[in-house]
């Protein structure tokens, strides 16, 4: 009696350092929310986990051991964090030095 091969895994699967690049990008939202308020700082790190976040998707890579996409948690989370510091710093510079976008 032949054995059935088993299935092979749906996507491509990575090397932890791959993973790595949905997880850092979670991370970065997450530390860019707590550090918002330093100016330049905050939307740096928001910035940075956006685009990790947006590479690991392009290739495919989703992040978590069991399927859970963590590249696309990363993404939103980098860009609540990313709305949020460039509405707080337009308003701080709005009361303050009333700045505008026009």
């Amino acid at each position: 009696m032949e054995h059935p091969t088993p299935p092979t895994p749906a996507g491509p699967g990575y090397p932890p350092a791959v993973r790595g690049i949905a997880a850092a990008s979670v991370a970065l939202g997450y530390f860019s929310l707590i550090v918002f308020f330093w100016k330049p700082f905050g939307m740096l790190l928001g910035a940075v986990g956006l685009t990790l976040g947006l590479i690991s998707l392009a290739i495919g890579n989703r992040g978590g051991l069991r399927g859970e996409n963590v590249a696309l948690a990363g993404v939103g989370i980098c860009a609540f964090s990313l709305s949020i510091t460039s509405a707080v710093y337009w308003g701080i510079g709005f009361l303050t030095w009333g700045y505008t976008f026009w």
